[in-house]
């Protein structure tokens, strides 16, 4: 008898870990829950990594909101301006391979003379486009679509109502149209659709399933809808319908890159982890830690970032009020009432993921408010 009350009480011992760790786990799921509620999120996906670990996940909502399927692990989201900070992995890819330069002339790339008319013997150039200093204006960004980026921004046409007033290089003015032009010019050096491209040189050896094309994604019916309020403002069906072109269009891809890269959450997870490391994931290489370096260094203290009064990297964000004393990296994406968010403290390893599919859009947005919400607690609670 007493070796039996023993051995049941050794293995109380033992498991009582394992209850502890139950209970904490389902009191994060509800804290989470109830602030995905709160937030009134149709769909939402989280994940907390330290390192190269995923320290906590959570999926909540629905991806199709009259069909109640639900969001889960394999949910494809739409990133929207966090495909910057995707398109910044894979062109510092082609400059790890030197077959693009940061500093070079853009109408390198293209064959004909890019330059603003009020300054045209500056030379637009990557590290230009990437930090938001080009001077190219955001007017030219989604409300000039079917336009070619000759028409557009060739010195010829002189079409100065498609850049601001400033200098090249001189000030920071975010560009939907500035980001869009960098993958074209992916398209023109590598003779790929950009979508082909990032596959083989980015999303493949980390075994990301994504794409700027959800049509080609491996099961299209993960693709989650996109909501404005509550309401449906984009149904997935639309973005299947419309399959990006497989081959190289410098011209006219432009819009691919504003904000059309689909992923899984964890997927993402990877991509910052990547980021907040040397640039490579499980053992897998994919740009330099020099690299990493430069697309997080401060290219210019110039004012206001999209986030707050921060500088800005190359397609990377400085955020210094998400944490005390601490510079976090990243970016965030709005698109048809979806909010994203992504960021990484670099000396901890600490990184989040935040993607939802319907939100408010304005600047008190509640999603925006969760991430800030859920970026801090978990930082404290995992480091």
């Amino acid at each position: 008898m007493i070796r039996r009350m023993t051995a049941l009480f050794l293995t109380l011992l033992l498991l009582a870990p394992l209850f502890t760790r139950g209970e904490e786990l389902a009191e994060l799921d509800a804290y989470v829950d109830r602030a995905f509620e709160a937030a009134k999120t149709v769909g939402g996906s989280l994940v907390i990594m330290k390192g190269e670990d995923v320290v906590y996940a959570r999926d909540w909502g629905y991806k199709d909101l009259r069909n109640m399927l639900p969001v889960d692990e394999n949910t494809y989201f739409r990133t929207a301006s966090i495909t910057k900070m995707i398109t910044g992995i894979g062109i510092m890819r082609l400059v790890d391979m030197g077959l693009l330069d940061l500093d070079e002339d853009i109408s390198t790339y293209f064959g004909y003379k890019i330059a603003n008319g009020r300054y045209p013997a500056i030379p637009l150039t990557l590290r230009q486009l990437m930090s938001h200093t080009s001077s190219v204006s955001d007017n030219g960004g989604y409300s000039r679509s079917g336009n070619k980026v000759s028409e557009m921004l060739a010195a010829v046409h002189d079409r100065r109502g498609n850049f601001t007033g400033k200098r090249p290089g001189a000030a920071y003015s975010y560009s939907n149209l500035g980001a869009g032009v960098t993958g074209s010019i992916i398209e023109a050096v590598t003779n790929m659709s950009i979508d082909t491209f990032m596959r083989g040189a980015v999303f493949e050896p980390l075994d990301i399933e994504a794409s700027y094309s959800p049509s080609r994604l491996t099961n299209p019916g993960d693709v989650s809808n996109q909501y404005r309020l509550g309401k449906l403002d984009r149904a997935a069906s639309g973005a299947l319908a419309k399959p990006l072109e497989d081959f190289a269009d410098p011209e006219n891809h432009y819009m691919i890159t504003i904000g059309n890269a689909w992923l899984r959450s964890r997927d993402m997870a990877k991509l910052t982890a990547l980021l907040c490391g040397d640039g490579s994931y499980a053992g897998t290489r994919v740009i330099s830690p020099e690299s990493v370096y430069e697309m997080r260094r401060e290219q210019m203290d110039l004012g206001r970032s999209v986030t707050g009064p921060s500088p800005y990297g190359l397609f990377l964000e400085h955020n210094d009020t998400l944490l005390p004393d601490k510079m976090v990296y990243g970016h965030q994406g709005m698109s048809n009432g979806a909010i994203l968010n992504c960021y990484f403290e670099p000396e901890s390893g600490f990184s989040m993921v935040l993607f939802s599919n319907g939100g408010s859009q304005t600047r008190s947005n509640r999603i925006g408010l969760l991430a800030r919400k859920f970026f801090s607690y978990f930082y404290e609670l995992y480091n």
